[in-house]
């Protein structure tokens, strides 16, 4: 996962109107966020903290990416991770604490993520009037 951070600005439905991402797949994925219909809003400030055992030892607290809030209500939380990264046991143990978390809740979580072959980008940034603080373009 490219590891480039950096701030967008201009953004509708997230509440601060504008986020700080910490990889170029966060970036990605807040431009999608923006631009599903059937999303009502979404931030990353949502103060969650969803405690997880590591290897049966250290108890951690696990800070998801993203709470996503529906037009029909629903409530999701989203993680986005590296293809690597899916299979280290830490993310193991944080999605499994995220899911029974949400499960008791009425809620759902889910993993974005992209690999090798699916390869995601974004052709809309300017048309959604969203600046990206590092201000460059990607090229395939």
């Amino acid at each position: 996962m490219d590891s480039i951070k950096g701030r967008l600005s201009g953004l509708k439905k997230n509440p601060e109107e504008s986020a700080s991402y910490d990889s170029l797949l966060e970036r990605d994925y807040m431009i999608e966020l923006e631009q599903d219909p059937a999303i009502r809003s979404w931030t990353k400030k949502h103060g969650i903290k969803i405690p997880y055992t590591f290897l049966g030892l250290f108890t951690r607290n696990y800070l998801p990416d993203f709470l996503v809030e529906y037009n029909d209500g629903s409530k999701e939380l989203h993680e986005g991770k590296g293809l690597p990264l899916l299979f280290w046991c830490s993310t193991k143990a944080k999605r499994a604490a995220a899911q029974e978390w949400c499960k008791a809740r009425g809620m759902r979580y889910k993993v974005i993520t992209r690999g090798k072959q699916i390869f995601y980008y974004n052709n809309f940034i300017e048309n959604a009037g969203i600046k990206d603080s590092n201000n460059f373009q990607e090229k395939l």
